[in-house]
């Protein structure tokens, strides 16, 4: 293959002025590759692309020639010869290459443009790879200063930080910034501590107005407001220092367990599940994560990344020690196992699988409900492996839950079902205007994840790099899945319908759209039809603090004293669920249950 540099005006192939072009040759292969980049002083950032312009000598009828990303393995254009032209020429369209680049990622007055290395192919002639820099010289780039300080724990509450304070690590800190440019009106930027707990956030100094600094609000359940940290600060000037977040530690335990888990399973395939237990609270807890699989299911250790500890019988056991939030450094922390699993002989298409993930209750855990899950999965043949799940998943196809349903948790599940590897996998959630974005809490994750918003309510899950295998060169290890939870918005009315779905992007690849989710708030549980038979069963009967509720199927759960009032209501999942009974006082009470349209009721007694 040769190659020739030369300036040459086909700037036509862009809607953007053209950098230089390059010849390459191989066989009857000649292709042009023409470079384009563009700045934006309204926006900040520089744009690029590249076209491609291939011609085959003795070409024939039915001939074709395609350009191949050789580092994503996709085919990024295709055409074939329908003419029966022997001197064939094509026109690939412009192709974004390195997206954008932000002024503030300038180097000198330079941006510089990086083109995955391509392929030009046509029958046994192959021009590449081609390896190529675009740079861009930028004359009026936009102008960015820092806004700088320190995350920590003020151990002593003097708002300092000293001797005796606790860094924290990767904790994110996010500006918000009002602009004046003609563009765009508002921009968002965050970044991370380092280990010694400083930051260093560039924030656009063109265009600004004013803007704010602040802590992710999901972080205040842990670190709530105190007379040293009251929330976002605001300032109108560029730069500032000693911007400082003096937070301490709240009292709380939540120690969570639940588990990652496929769509369903597939009959005879090999699948992973991700137990997992983490602690949000500052307080360490030591413990043991129990997983407990169905009987028809096959658990290898040795394709299992952190195998379990100990294994009896069905039974799978990790212990944890000093499980804290400040040993990870921020809010994510935990115990995360994957288990490799394979449905046995005995496990036939229809069937259901069932398993458990429980752990330690601390004595000072605030919240025992997520303390003991159960996931039931079924064996088919095949599903759609990009698919949305909501808990609770609520009653009949309007998805009905109570008005006190304090959260509901999402589960994304993507799998790579294309013929290479996914460099990365990106996931957009818009939320529903009838939850509370700043809520939002990450429950787990498949593989390493940094979350983003991209607006107010707008999420992007961002796994890069994954290097997540395809499907047919390795079904098990192609999945992955992010799951996270919201409040709902306070005070909805009845009937109120709260939606969501996801955009799934492998690479550069278009966007694959999931299916939507629906919960509806429901009416007054004494509304509906009684039922004959019980379709649960509790204990132990009378109860201390914990009562226990085995049932077929998911449903709603409500607690009221021998007057009506009802003092608990709550979703539950089919198999076993734990109710906390600590808020109760001694006495009668009367537990009704929901379940498919039918409501069955029992009593028990409150020690």
């Amino acid at each position: 293959m040769t190659k020739t540099l030369f300036n040459c005006a086909v700037a036509m192939l862009l809607a953007v002025p053209a950098v230089n072009a390059q010849i390459y040759t191989s066989g009857s292969l000649t292709a042009i590759t023409l470079s384009s980049t563009a700045h934006d002083s309204t926006w900040c950032h520089s744009t690029g692309g590249v076209a491609y312009n291939v011609t085959k000598s003795g070409s024939f009828m039915g001939d074709s020639i395609k350009v191949v990303d050789t580092v994503i393995g996709v085919v990024i254009f295709a055409a074939g010869n329908t003419t029966g032209d022997t001197s064939w020429t094509v026109i690939a369209p412009a192709v974004m290459f390195q997206g954008e680049i932000t002024d503030d990622q300038l180097s000198g007055s330079t941006a510089l443009f990086v083109m995955h290395p391509t392929k030009i192919i046509s029958g046994t002639d192959t021009i590449g790879p081609i390896h190529d820099f675009f740079p861009l010289y930028v004359p009026d780039p936009c102008i960015y200063d820092t806004v700088s300080g320190t995350v920590y724990i003020d151990n002593n509450a003097n708002c300092l930080y000293d001797m005796g304070d606790d860094p924290l690590n990767a904790m994110a800190v996010i500006s918000t910034s009002n602009l004046s440019s003609p563009s765009v009106s508002t921009n968002f930027r965050f970044t991370y501590s380092y280990p010694t707990g400083y930051y260093n956030l560039k924030i656009q100094k063109s265009w600004m107005t004013s803007y704010s600094v602040a802590l992710p609000t999901q972080y205040y359940f842990i670190y709530p407001l105190t007379s040293c940290f009251s929330g976002a600060y605001s300032y109108t000037t560029l730069p500032q220092g000693n911007v400082n977040f003096s937070l301490q530690c709240s009292d709380s335990v939540d120690v969570m367990s639940y588990s990652m888990y496929p769509p369903a399973i597939k009959y005879g395939r090999e699948f992973y599940m991700e137990p997992y237990v983490s602690n949000t609270g500052c307080n360490p807890e030591s413990g043991t994560l129990t997983f407990v699989k169905d009987h028809r299911v096959i658990y290898d250790p040795a394709l299992s990344f952190v195998p379990a500890t100990t294994v009896s019988g069905d039974t799978l056991q990790w212990s944890y020690t000093n499980l804290t939030n400040l040993t990870g450094g921020g809010y994510w922390n935990s115990l995360l196992s994957r288990i490799h699993l394979m449905p046995d002989t005995s496990a036939h298409v229809g069937d259901t699988l069932c398993f458990r993930i429980y752990s330690d209750i601390p004595a000072t855990d605030i919240f025992h409900a997520n303390n003991d899950q159960s996931i039931c999965l079924p064996v088919v043949y095949a599903y759609d492996p990009n698919v949305k799940e909501v808990s609770p998943k609520g009653i009949g196809a309007p998805g009905y839950i109570l008005p006190t349903t304090p959260r509901l948790s999402y589960t994304l599940h993507f799998q790579n079902t294309g013929t290479s590897y996914a460099s990365m996998v990106r996931v957009v959630d818009t939320l529903d205007a009838n939850v509370d974005p700043t809520s939002l809490r990450i429950l787990g994750v498949s593989h390493s994840m940094t979350p983003e918003w991209l607006a107010p309510g707008v999420v992007r899950f961002n796994f890069n790099p994954i290097y997540l295998p395809d499907s047919t060169t390795d079904e098990a290890a192609s999945h992955g899945s992010v799951s996270f939870s919201v409040k709902l918005n306070p005070s909805l009315p009845l009937g109120t319908q709260i939606k969501n779905k996801g955009y799934i992007y492998f690479d550069a690849n278009p966007a694959v759209v999931t299916n939507t989710t629906l919960n509806t708030i429901y009416t007054s549980l004494q509304t509906q039809p009684v039922a004959a038979q019980p379709q649960f069963s509790i204990y132990p009967n009378p109860a201390h603090d914990l009562l226990y509720i085995e049932s077929p199927e998911a449903g709603i759960v409500s607690v009221t004293d021998i007057s009506g009032k009802m003092i608990i209501g709550r979703n539950i999942a089919a198999g076993k669920t734990t109710l906390d009974l600590h808020t109760l006082a001694p006495g009668l009470y009367i537990i009704r249950a929901i379940s498919n349209e039918k409501v069955t009721t029992t009593k028990f007694i409150r020690e």
